[in-house]
């Protein structure tokens, strides 16, 4: 077992938000956020995303029936359609690499909190069964 130092609860707390706040002045953040506000703002692509909305909107009830509906081909296009033109927009992009840049930052610090809680389980630490 790795040699854990004892925190109080509340020395736990602050030390979780100061890592919060960290994260959030990084630039990597900062980039997300600006990303994420290009892509919903009003200078974004309004048009493709309601496009994709409403296409989505009208797929989710042929769904249920899948391919025996009359209309799910039809549907189905429409909403690959719709994605396609809002993926290839340049905000889109942007936002997509910002946010997969910020999820290789968290992610090591997700593993690292999920290791430090492991150690401190009883019992097995396989889920079902599994090794």
């Amino acid at each position: 077992m790795n040699a854990v130092m004892t925190m109080e609860r509340t020395e736990i707390a602050l030390e979780a938000w100061r890592t919060v706040d960290e994260i959030k002045d990084s630039p990597v953040y900062l980039e997300y956020k600006e990303a994420e506000r290009a892509l919903l703002g009003p200078s974004g692509p309004a048009t493709e995303i309601a496009r994709f909305t409403a296409a989505k909107a009208a797929y989710e009830p042929t769904l249920r029936y899948g391919k025996h509906h009359p209309d799910f081909k039809r549907v189905a296009a429409e909403l690959a359609a719709a994605k396609t033109a809002l993926l290839s927009t340049p905000e889109h992009r942007r936002y997509a690499a910002a946010l997969d840049a910020l999820n290789a930052v968290l992610d090591p610090i997700a593993a690292g909190i999920r290791a430090i809680q492991d150690d401190c389980r009883v019992g097995t630490k396989t889920h079902c069964g599994k090794r």
